[in-house]
């Protein structure tokens, strides 16, 4: 208020609200709905490094701690379980139809993982190919 007052502080506030009109104005534009295919693909690419380091170090204490199969098997099964969960999640939102297809089948894919009765052999074949539909719609 004390602005509206001041000569002096009217005349220094003009640039700021010149700026705001300048950085407001690309707003006013429509906005995409959902999060970007370049979001998507990064952040889906992240959960997988993620979950995959989360692989390797429950391995390297497997042997330490000299795990049962039975362990080993229950934490694989929670790792694609949870990445298949966080997968999922990136599908809302997502306008583009083909890569929503394809982070969808990636979450199945995961949750089949999580559900498999050997997630020791699902993790050697069909983890090292997940989801190639995926590649293709994020353009690798």
């Amino acid at each position: 208020m004390a602005a509206g007052c001041d000569d002096k502080a009217a005349t220094k506030a003009a640039p700021a609200t010149s700026a705001a009109a300048t950085s407001a104005t690309p707003s006013a534009s429509p906005a995409p709905a959902g999060p970007t295919k370049n979001e998507v693909c990064l952040n889906v690419t992240k959960i997988v490094i993620d979950g995959s380091v989360q692989i390797a170090d429950n391995a390297v204490k497997s042997i330490d701690e000299r795990w049962s199969t039975k362990k080993v098997n229950d934490n694989l099964r929670t790792a694609f379980g949870d990445m298949a969960t966080k997968v999922k999640a990136q599908a809302d939102g997502v306008t583009d139809p083909e890569l929503k297809a394809a982070v969808e089948k990636t979450a199945a894919e995961l949750a089949e993982g999580g559900k498999s009765s050997k997630p020791d052999v699902f993790l050697q074949k069909d983890f090292q190919t997940l989801s190639k539909d995926l590649d293709k719609s994020c353009g690798n």
